[in-house]
């Protein structure tokens, strides 16, 4: 497995060799005594598909908390995806710290720690993204920091196309008033 490291601690990019022959190319796309080696996801409980139709798409910033964080192995099955986390993790060293970067079709994957909050923007039409996640999804331990909160100052590449009215309504995130994840 090849890894790339991030300035968020436990947030990687990793990818496994591909075989290439006349039919095609095989590869790994998860692996838990693997990832497991390097502090990520090992236990699966569910696996969630997001198709974006329109190029410009943006989902999160999402997360859960009270014992229902989330890690995540995610990887972009068709199409192109700018990628953001932040650490919401109020006990590590890279608390409220943004990491950004693009994940390109059946390229790199990335793993996403528990207490951190994932977003993205579609690149191409019609992109697929395929995840892992360490926890089952629950509706009451769920929250969110808006795609344009002034705390962050995100900068997107794109125009955005389509957002859900959730993710528009999160509210202001105040550093010093956020609880944190466990970590």
């Amino acid at each position: 497995m090849e890894i790339k490291t991030t300035s968020i601690e436990g947030l990687i990019l990793f990818r496994f060799p591909k075989f290439v022959d006349e039919r095609g190319f095989f590869s790994r796309n998860f692996c838990a005594d693997s990832l497991q080696q390097v502090g990520g996801l090992s236990i699966v409980s569910q696996a969630n598909l997001s198709l974006n139709v329109e190029i410009g798409t943006l989902r999160g910033f999402h997360f859960q908390s009270g014992g229902y964080e989330e890690a995540k192995t995610v990887t972009v099955l068709s199409g192109a995806v700018h990628y953001k986390v932040i650490d919401l993790r109020k006990n590590s060293k890279t608390f409220a710290l943004v990491e950004s970067f693009d994940l390109n079709e059946l390229e790199w994957s990335v793993q996403v720690p528990r207490g951190c909050a994932p977003a993205f923007q579609t690149l191409k039409p019609n992109t697929l993204l395929h995840y892992y996640v360490s926890h089952p999804y629950s509706a009451k331990h769920e929250g969110g920091i808006r795609f344009n909160d002034p705390c962050f100052n995100f900068k997107w590449p794109l125009e955005i196309s389509a957002i859900s009215t959730r993710d528009q309504g999160f509210p202001d995130f105040n550093i010093n008033n956020f609880p944190g994840l466990m970590r």
